[in-house]
C-alpha cells in the first residue's frame, strides 16, 4: 500500500509547492509595498492570513481548531508549539490572532517569499551555531514583547522528520515569558505531520486532510507554581505531551 500511495504523494507534494509559489509570487509585490511603516505588523499579520488561508483552500486542507478563543484577550503572551511538519509554520500564521513576531531557525532566510517577512524585521531568525548570534535573537524577543508583540517558538529547536515524538525543550521561550511576566500559551499540531511531511522527502506523508490544532488554557508565569523556568518548561511539555498522547490512542 505505501508503493501504491507514493505517487500520489509525489503529485500532491508538487502540487503543494506549486501553490505556495504562486500564491507567494502574486502576494510578494503587496508584501513589499505594505510591510513598511508604522502599520508593518499589522499589515504582515493580514498578509500572512490571507496567504495561508488560499494556500489551505488550494490544497484541500482544513483547519480544525479545539479551543480558538483560548488565547488572552490583552497584552502580548509566547506561544509555545511542537514541531514535525513544515505545515506548523503557515497554520501558525492562520491561527493567531494577534500580531506576532515568529522565531524561525535562520535557514528561513534561504526560502523564497517567507524570507521577506525575517529581512523586513516582522519575524526574528535564530542563529543555534552561534552564542552570541543566538543571545541577540533571544534580546530582540525581549524587545518585541516589551514593545507589546506577541511571540511564537518552537521550543524543540527544529524537527526530525524520522521522529515524531516529542523533544526535549530548550530555555528560551520560557526565559521570555518569565523574565516579562507574560503568558504562556501551548499549542499541539496533533496531525500536521501525517498531512505534509517535509517538503524535501517527495515520497513522504502528503494529502489533504482535516488539520487538527489545540489551543491550551495559558500558562502564567506569575503564579506559585511556574515562577521559574524548569516548572514553566516542564508544565509546557507535558500538556503538549498529554495532548499527543491521547490523540495517537485514539
Amino acid at each position: 500500500m505505501k508503493y501504491l500511495l507514493s505517487p500520489l504523494r509525489l503529485l500532491y507534494k508538487v502540487y503543494f509547492i506549486v501553490i505556495f509559489l504562486i500564491s507567494g509570487v502574486l502576494l510578494y509585490p503587496f508584501m513589499l509595498l505594505l510591510i513598511r511603516g508604522k502599520n508593518k505588523y499589522r499589515n504582515a499579520l493580514k498578509l500572512k492570513q490571507v496567504w495561508s488561508k488560499v494556500i489551505c483552500v488550494f490544497v484541500l486542507i482544513k483547519v480544525q481548531v479545539d479551543n480558538a478563543d483560548g488565547f488572552p484577550k490583552e497584552g502580548p503572551y509566547v506561544v509555545c508549539a511542537n514541531h514535525a511538519s513544515y505545515l506548523d509554520i503557515l497554520l501558525m500564521f492562520l491561527i493567531l490572532p494577534d500580531d506576532f513576531a515568529f522565531l524561525g531557525k535562520a535557514e528561513v532566510l534561504k526560502w523564497p517569499i517567507i524570507n521577506v517577512f525575517f529581512l523586513k524585521g516582522i519575524d526574528i531568525p535564530v542563529y543555534r551555531g552561534s552564542v552570541k548570534r543566538a543571545k541577540e535573537c533571544l534580546d530582540l524577543a525581549d524587545l518585541a514583547l516589551k514593545n507589546g508583540r506577541s511571540i511564537a517558538i518552537f521550543p524543540e529547536g527544529g524537527m526530525d522528520i524520522n521522529n515524531h515524538k516529542l523533544r526535549r525543550f530548550k530555555n528560551g521561550a520560557f526565559k521570555l515569558a518569565i523574565d516579562n511576566q507574560v503568558p504562556l500559551v501551548p499549542i499541539t499540531f496533533l496531525n500536521n505531520w501525517r498531512l505534509f511531511s517535509d517538503h524535501m522527502d517527495l515520497l513522504g506523508s502528503g494529502s489533504p486532510g482535516i488539520a487538527k490544532i489545540k489551543i491550551h488554557k495559558a500558562i502564567r508565569p506569575d503564579t506559585e507554581s511556574y515562577k521559574d523556568m524548569v516548572s514553566l518548561r516542564e508544565k509546557t511539555y507535558s500538556t503538549i505531551e498529554t495532548a499527543l498522547e491521547e490523540y495517537g490512542n485514539r
